[in-house]
This record gives structure tokens, sequence and C-alpha cells, in this order.
């Protein structure tokens, strides 16, 4: 098993908008008016602000009393802090969002434990957490412990909100089957399914394009997998832009990363 699948289990993209949330984006903001300030520190990115935004959102959230409104900050912070593994790995801000995130989740579980936003983000820091702990191994033993927890996190996030994360639940355990070898239960089949699902309901998220081209080259669909990537590559920055309109949670970082990833990907399957 790769263990840089922190690299594609990492999305730098925040859950929902408070447009999604009616009435409530006047209200956090008659109620504390430096929602706009936490916004700012995560689009400006660097381990620093992304950790300040996290930092931000956290004490936003204990000054509002609408549960809704706290979910979105609750996940804007997992975002921030998902962002610095993403954006710095192997460094000690990478060990401190992972250990806050972990004892944020921590307390969400003696709160809300049956929610699909816990279940996700467990998964998503709990694979995080052993890939930090098996750098430098032969073998990622610790991502191997914890392989069967992940999977159980993640479809019980699917079978209570499959939108988590803009169907995260859904493209992170189909990136994750598309890693695990057979002999650990990694199943193309099924990863297939769970990467065909996200890129049909959200195609407005780039890295879904880049993971369903993978898994379709993968299980030897190469013209597929093509097809994908090059109307992928096609698509304006404002056709993947989930979040139009609230330019402080811009994606061009990941949107960045992941035409690159297309690229390389479709001179691999040419080269083939």
């Amino acid at each position: 098993m790769k263990t840089n699948l922190v690299v594609f289990l990492t999305i730098g993209l925040a859950l929902n908008s408070f447009a999604n949330v009616p009435g409530q984006e006047s209200s956090i903001h008659a109620q504390d008016p430096s929602l706009g300030q936490c916004d700012q520190m995560y689009s400006e990115r660097g381990s620093a602000k992304l950790l300040e935004a996290a930092a931000c959102y956290g004490v936003l959230s204990q000054s509002v009393a609408a549960e809704e409104v706290k979910l979105v900050l609750f996940e804007r912070t997992m975002i921030a802090l998902s962002a610095v593994v993403n954006d710095d790995p192997k460094t000690n801000a990478e060990g401190e969002a992972i250990a806050r995130a972990l004892r944020i989740l921590g307390e969400m579980k003696k709160k809300s434990p049956e929610t699909a936003d816990f279940f996700y983000w467990r998964a998503v820091f709990t694979s995080f957490d052993a890939i930090r702990k098996d750098r430098g191994s032969v073998l990622p033993r610790h991502l191997f412990a914890v392989i069967r927890s992940l999977q159980d996190d993640l479809r019980r996030a699917i079978e209570l909100d499959p939108r988590i994360h803009i169907y995260g639940p859904h493209r992170v355990l189909g990136i994750m089957h598309t890693q695990m070898p057979g002999i650990v239960g990694g199943d193309k089949v099924l990863a297939e399914k769970m990467l065909l699902e996200a890129y049909t309901k959200a195609p407005e998220i780039s890295l879904n394009h880049v993971a369903y081209a993978r898994i379709l080259q993968v299980n030897g669909k190469d013209m597929k997998a093509k097809e994908v990537l090059t109307r992928f590559l096609a698509k304006t920055d404002a056709e993947l832009d989930p979040y139009p309109g609230e330019p402080l949670r811009n994606v061009k970082p990941e949107l960045k990363k992941d035409r690159g990833e297309a690229a390389k990907l479709l001179e691999e399957i040419d080269g083939e």
C-alpha cells in the first residue's frame, strides 16, 4: 500500500456555505463580525495562517447557539486543519494540525457521536495520524491497524449523509480501495463505484475527476480515463469552483495541483 494516501485524502475545500443554512449567515455576522477574518486567514494559506483560521472558527463556534452554524464552523475547522496536512507534510505544523483535529473529534464524540460529520472526519484524521506514524517504515503497520475502522466510519458516513465534504466519504473510500492491494482487502470494483458516484454527484470538485480517471486506468479502461481527463482539463476554473461568490474560500491551490496531476496521468496513459 502506498503511504502517500494522505495526498489524495486531503482536500482543502470547505464543505458548506452559510447560504446552505437559511438565515444563519446574517445571524453569525451579527453575533461575531470576525467570520470574514477567519476566512481571510484561510484564504492566505500557509500552515501558520491555516492553524490561526482553525482556531478562529473554533472561537466563533463558542459564540453561537444554533447547532447548524456550529456544524458549519466545525467543518471549516476540519478543512483548515486538513489543508495544513496537505500543504505542509512532514512538518511540526502537520503534527499539530492532526493532534488538534483528533482532540476536537474526541470532544465531538461526547456530544454528537452518531453524525456523518463525525464519522467522516474521524476517518480522515485517523488515516492522517497513521500515515504520519508510518513514515520511514517498510510496512505501514499503523495504517493497516486502522484500515477496517476507517472503512466502517466512511460507510457509516455514507449511510447518514453522503454529501459530507461534497461526497467526501465516497471519494475517500474509493481512493482508499484504489490504492489498497487486494491482499489487505482492496476492491477495485468497489473503488470505481464509489468514485463514479463522487464524480457524477460533484463534478465541481477537481479531485473527483482525477480520482475517477485513476481508477478507470487501474481497471484497464484507458480510453474512458482519457475522456474524463481531457474533459476535466478543458474546464474553466469557474466550472470547478464549488463556492462561487465566496472569493475567500477559493480552491485555486487544489485546482492547480489536480490539473498538474491530470496532465501527468494523461501522459502516463498515452505512453502505455
